[in-house]
């Protein structure tokens, strides 16, 4: 069975306002909070409680710009929120946010951290890993320990040496893909993979060890391709790269907006938008016409060649695009119920119109190129 690599390009989200709720007893990072996902807002500082080990606790909190118990409209400021936006995103999300109810998912983790590891981030990654998984606990309920290994620069060899217990290591094309990013990207390195493989997977991740320790939608996005990897049976290698990268953004920044408040959504897609510009096509999607449109699209069904290869960015997002239309027309289930279709020996397409009642080219024509040509047109460069 022949493996491939699922990789991500990291989007930095803007600086956040805040538009939690004040919670009646003060919090302080480390203390003990009582439901994951909860907020408390102390002063100018939003701490989320989160899985420790065992144990719930407040995280280190992010400083926003309002004070405590303030009020947008007291203030006469309006506070960024994920609703502003066209009526398919503000439908997706509502779906999103009524079924994504954030619960503990107990011990799903078995975390490995190389000896250069900066601690910040292990921390981190104990810590913010659990949470956006607890977004998930309605169909992710995988009894088996899921692999997560970390490291930095410093760590390839190590982390190849690490996979060999596992039987990781036999995936060669997987290793040479983290060295050569290792070489082309330099202190920007910032490599999380989940490789699509018909046996058990695991998250990867290498990363400069200069880079700060802040909150982002890397690991939720990766926490995605874990979920997808479960619901298809070790099969999202038959996914369209639309939809597994697209989808693992769509959910990313999601549940990024949840878990740290503020406005994550808006600025995360139209960074997610303007990936390809960073690509290496040199091809501008904005002047596409519909024909064009198409014929692109179809190039995002393969699995990682031609314009999939993540490389060129494209299927982020136009995948993004795309997911989020299906999250508005269908709602969550059945996105879940499409993924697990994934598991079948039977063609996606046809699993498609089984489940959206349309075949997919004509959804493309009908629904997805309209949508595309309209926030591409709606929302900017940068």
């Amino acid at each position: 069975m022949k493996k491939h690599l699922i990789a991500l390009l990291v989007i930095t989200p803007l600086m956040l306002s805040s538009q939690m709720y004040a919670s009646n007893a003060a919090a302080k990072a480390g203390a003990k909070c009582n439901k994951i996902g909860g907020k408390s807002v102390v002063g100018k500082i939003t701490y989320t409680c989160v899985k420790s080990g065992t144990k719930l606790v407040w995280n280190k909190g992010v400083t926003s710009k309002n004070p405590q118990g303030s009020n947008p409209s007291q203030t006469g400021k309006k506070t960024p929120t994920s609703t502003l936006g066209s009526a398919e995103q503000l439908l997706a999300y509502k779906n999103m946010k009524k079924s994504m109810i954030p619960k503990s998912a107990g011990q799903v983790f078995r975390f490995h951290y190389s000896p250069n590891g900066v601690q910040s981030y292990i921390k981190f990654l104990e810590s913010e890993l659990p949470s956006a998984m607890s977004y998930w606990t309605s169909v992710y309920t995988n009894k088996v320990l899921f692999n997560v290994f970390y490291g930095t620069e410093l760590d390839l060899d190590w982390l190849i040496e690490a996979w060999r217990p596992y039987g990781f290591d036999s995936n060669k094309g997987f290793a040479e893909d983290f060295r050569g990013r290792v070489k082309r990207e330099g202190t920007r390195l910032n490599a999380g993979a989940v490789p699509s493989q018909s046996d058990s997977s695991h998250l990867s991740i290498l990363r400069h060890s200069s880079l700060p320790t802040t909150p982002s939608t890397f690991i939720p996005h990766e926490n995605v391709h874990i979920v997808q990897q479960f619901l298809t049976k070790n099969k999202t290698g038959e996914m369209p790269c639309w939809l597994r990268e697209g989808s693992a953004d769509l959910f990313g920044h999601f549940i990024s907006n949840e878990m740290y408040g503020g406005d994550w959504y808006n600025p995360g897609k139209q960074g997610t938008m303007n990936t390809y510009l960073g690509g290496t096509s040199g091809i501008e999607l904005r002047n596409f016409n519909q024909d064009e449109w198409f014929t692109h699209l179809k190039s995002l069904e393969g699995n990682f060649s031609g314009n999939c290869e993540y490389t060129r960015g494209f299927a982020y997002g136009s995948g993004l695009l795309l997911s989020e239309l299906l999250m508005a027309e269908g709602g969550f289930d059945k996105m879940m119920e499409f993924w697990r279709a994934f598991s079948l020996e039977e063609d996606w397409r046809k699993s498609f119109k089984n489940i959206y009642g349309v075949e997919i080219d004509i959804w493309y024509k009908t629904k997805g190129i309209p949508y595309l040509m309209q926030e591409y047109a709606r929302i900017k460069k940068y």
